[in-house]
């Protein structure tokens, strides 16, 4: 027996000593990958870790609630000088950026997904590190209402903090036909890739649906 990660005193099949022989062999500089290095994203909200990754980060994974108005004031000019201090271009730096979508057929299932998106604004709401990122976009004072929320223990306050106004800022509302469209003219020229954020917590038929709109808007892009 031995200890693996966290896992202590974990039974090691066969196969997982192959493995860890391969990993120590690799330590050694033995058995030499020919393949190019990966590219090596990171996350970053703030902007120290933003220039962080203009600096030394092949693309940058930004936060959900990245409206575009805090892309602009934040996200590319940070990069960028992160970029020319390091003698990158920033161009080279990937954006990728979490959108939250509003999305349906008609008025009943667009009010069922405002409610979903209302429940995860107001859990990223609650940090206090983003708050910045409200106060800047017109909503001063969200997080500090959510937090109050949150220490009450009312969970399902928090998300009524965040009203229609929030929504129109850090959300993008279509129905089904419109969506591709409707993030092209939101983030093109700015955003290198997008992430759908609700398929991970959405129905199988509607996952299969986001993944129709990703290639309209592949396919858009690409023309």
């Amino acid at each position: 027996q031995v200890g693996v990660g966290f896992q202590a005193q974990q039974k090691v099949t066969q196969q997982s000593l192959v493995q860890l022989e391969a990993f120590y062999a690799l330590q050694e500089g033995e058995g030499d990958i020919e393949v190019d290095d990966p590219p090596v994203d990171v996350a970053a909200v703030n902007p120290w870790m933003l220039r962080m990754a203009g600096e030394v980060a092949d693309g940058v994974h930004v936060h959900p609630i990245g409206e575009p108005g805090y892309l602009a004031r934040h996200v590319v000019p940070s990069i960028a000088a992160g970029a020319e201090r390091a003698g990158r271009d920033p161009d080279d730096i990937a954006v990728i950026v979490p959108v939250t979508t509003i999305v349906g057929d008609d008025d009943a299932e667009i009010a069922q997904a405002r409610d979903m998106a209302r429940a995860s604004l107001s859990f990223y709401g609650s940090t206090p590190n983003y708050a910045f990122i409200w106060d800047e976009a017109g909503f001063e004072g969200t997080t500090e209402r959510i937090r109050a929320k949150q220490k009450a223990g009312d969970f399902g306050g928090m998300a009524t903090e965040i009203t229609d106004d929030h929504l129109a800022v850090f959300c993008t509302e279509a129905r089904w036909d419109d969506l591709a469209n409707a993030l092209i003219d939101k983030y093109d020229g700015t955003v290198d890739r997008l992430v759908f954020y609700n398929p991970a917590f959405d129905s199988p038929e509607r996952f299969e649906r986001y993944g129709a709109v990703a290639r309209a808007i592949s396919d858009r892009s690409a023309s």
